[in-house]
C-alpha cells in the first residue's frame, strides 16, 4: 500500500480504496461553569459563574436523579419511596441533601430536604412566588412561569423543603391546601 499526501490510501485493486482523514485539533474553549466568578458574586456551586447560575435547574437535576451516582446514601422508605443523601458531594451550594421518590413516577412525585442552603428560599422560587401558610409553617409557591411552578418551597430553621403536589397527595396530603389558587 502506498500513502498519497491527501490523506487516500491505495491497496490491491480498486475495492481497496479507502480514505483516512487527517487529524483536526479543535480549540479547546474553557467551559462556562469553571470560570471563576465576578467581584462581589457568590455562585451556587456546580452553577455557571458568569452570574447566570441556575439554581432552578440545578433543582430539577437533582430531583430527577441527574446526580445520583454521587451520592452518600440511598435506601428504601416505606411506602413505595426511595431515599437518597449527599453528605459529602453535595451538588448544590448546601451542608447536605435529602431527597424522597416515587421511583415510578420520579420526575412528578419528589420531596427535597436542603440542609443550611447558601441560597434563599426565595432564590429557588422566584421573584414572582406568592407567600402561603401551610401546617408545617411558611413556604412559597413559584409563580405560573418558574420552572418549579408545581411545588412549594418551604422553609425550616435549618434549610428548606421542597415538594411536589403530586408528593403532598400521595405523602403529605395536609399540604394541599397550599396548591388552591389564590382568591
Amino acid at each position: 500500500m502506498t500513502d498519497d499526501p491527501r490523506g487516500r490510501v491505495y491497496g490491491q485493486g480498486h475495492a481497496r480504496l479507502c480514505f483516512r482523514r487527517p487529524a483536526v485539533r479543535r480549540a479547546v474553549r474553557p467551559r462556562p461553569d469553571r470560570l471563576p466568578p465576578r467581584p462581589g458574586q457568590r455562585p451556587v456551586r456546580g452553577s455557571r459563574a458568569d452570574g447566570q447560575g441556575d439554581l432552578v435547574g440545578q433543582v430539577l437535576f437533582m430531583a430527577t436523579g441527574a446526580f445520583d451516582v454521587q451520592s452518600t446514601q440511598k435506601a428504601r422508605v416505606p411506602g413505595g419511596l426511595r431515599r437518597a443523601v449527599w453528605e459529602d458531594r453535595v451538588p448544590l451550594d448546601a451542608r447536605r441533601v435529602v431527597i424522597q421518590y416515587d421511583s415510578d413516577a420520579r420526575p412528578m412525585t419528589w420531596m427535597l430536604e436542603i440542609t443550611q442552603p447558601g441560597f434563599t428560599a426565595r432564590d429557588v422560587a422566584g421573584a414572582d412566588a406568592r407567600a402561603v401558610r401551610t401546617a408545617q409553617g411558611e413556604g412559597l409557591r413559584p409563580g405560573p412561569a418558574s420552572r418549579l411552578r408545581d411545588t412549594l418551597v418551604l422553609t425550616r430553621t435549618d434549610g428548606l423543603k421542597i415538594l411536589t403536589r403530586s408528593y403532598a397527595t400521595q405523602v403529605e396530603p395536609e399540604l394541599l391546601g397550599a396548591f388552591q389558587p389564590p382568591r
